[in-house]
């Protein structure tokens, strides 16, 4: 989280939510946070966790390809665990990226190594992430290692 440097000003989009786990914490700090997942059981339970921590955080169930919002309304978009499963990874950073603001953030953090435990999500490789972002407009501004996962960031063009 401290990598991602979100602070009050900042609308934050918390793409694949899931049952809000980074969610509530990006509440704690965004002037603004907009959970998006497939799922609506997901975002029930995201609801649920967010009145339980008294945040404010809006809801949409989208699968990425278009999603309700108007262009330039994100300072960041965060993504855990979602890449790996889109299935028109393209067409979603497209969407995503038509969201970000200029000088926008995409936080993309995945599986790039495999630890003991052969179960759990697949490995990503870091160049996959980094050649969607490149296709969809974004410039990679950074990659950390955070034990066995990898978060790219990549920022909007300015044009």
């Amino acid at each position: 989280m401290k990598k991602l440097e979100v602070n009050k000003n900042d609308v934050v989009v918390d793409f694949g939510c899931g049952p809000g786990f980074f969610t509530i914490p990006f509440a704690k700090t965004a002037r603004r946070v907009i959970a998006i997942d497939v799922q609506a059981e997901m975002l029930e339970k995201a609801a649920k966790q967010a009145e339980e921590n008294n945040v404010k955080i809006e809801f949409l169930q989208s699968d990425g390809k278009h999603i309700s919002l108007p262009n330039s309304t994100a300072d960041l978009i965060f993504l855990s665990g979602v890449f790996h499963e889109l299935d028109d990874k393209r067409a979603v950073l497209k969407e995503l990226s038509r969201l970000l603001k200029p000088k926008g953030r995409l936080a993309i953090k995945e599986k790039a190594k495999r630890s003991f435990n052969p179960l759990g999500p697949p490995i990503v490789k870091i160049s996959e992430i980094t050649d969607c972002m490149q296709n969809a407009g974004l410039r990679v501004h950074d990659t950390v290692e955070i034990r066995n996962d990898a978060l790219v960031i990549g920022v909007k063009h300015v044009a």
